[in-house]
């Protein structure tokens, strides 16, 4: 693992926790009818994360152990050590989750995650910046990724910087 995975590792579960409640209490305001389920905070964004950070490992066509590495000490700093290890056969696997999450929307990278979405909504409501939180989160990682494998392309980079412009984009459309 590189040494700048570290310190971004070390930081994800406070840095995700600290997003966990506002997305539920997000979730709950914009359905605002109290019927509609509101989807577990920590698994809407680890599932997105891990999704985005997945869907950029595919742009070379495989899964290098470089970036399953990557992906599995995220989850552990998250949910411990515990947690099953994804292998490169859980990619399919991992793909249905993320159609599951996105029924309407194309699997790509050119989609603003729910998560954040949701966050925008919070910010608006409450003035706070915690969608700019989660945009740098998912960047870190998009950016690790990218590095995982030492055999960072054009392809990956304009992946990324794609990325990148969705989260950052004014719209906060699928």
């Amino acid at each position: 693992m590189q040494n700048a995975n570290l310190e971004l590792l070390a930081s994800l579960k406070e840095s995700i926790q600290a997003l966990v409640a506002p997305l539920e209490a997000a979730q709950a305001e914009v359905s605002g009818d109290g019927d509609s389920p509101v989807q577990d905070g920590l698994e809407l964004i680890m599932g997105e994360l891990t999704m985005a950070t997945l869907l950029l490992t595919d742009v070379d066509v495989t899964v290098s152990a470089g970036e399953l590495d990557l992906i599995n000490d995220m989850r552990r700093a998250v949910y411990g050590e515990q947690v099953a290890l994804l292998s490169s056969s859980d990619y399919d696997q991992l793909c249905r989750d993320l159609l599951r999450l996105y029924p309407s929307g194309r699997l790509s990278v050119d989609v603003m995650p729910k998560s954040i979405r949701y966050l925008l909504a919070y910010d608006q409501a409450h003035g706070t910046q915690l969608a700019d939180k989660a945009r740098t989160l998912f960047m870190q990682f998009a950016e690790a990724m990218v590095s995982a494998d030492q055999n960072k392309d054009a392809i990956e980079s304009m992946v990324a910087a794609n990325f990148r412009d969705i989260l950052y984009s004014s719209s906060a459309s699928e």
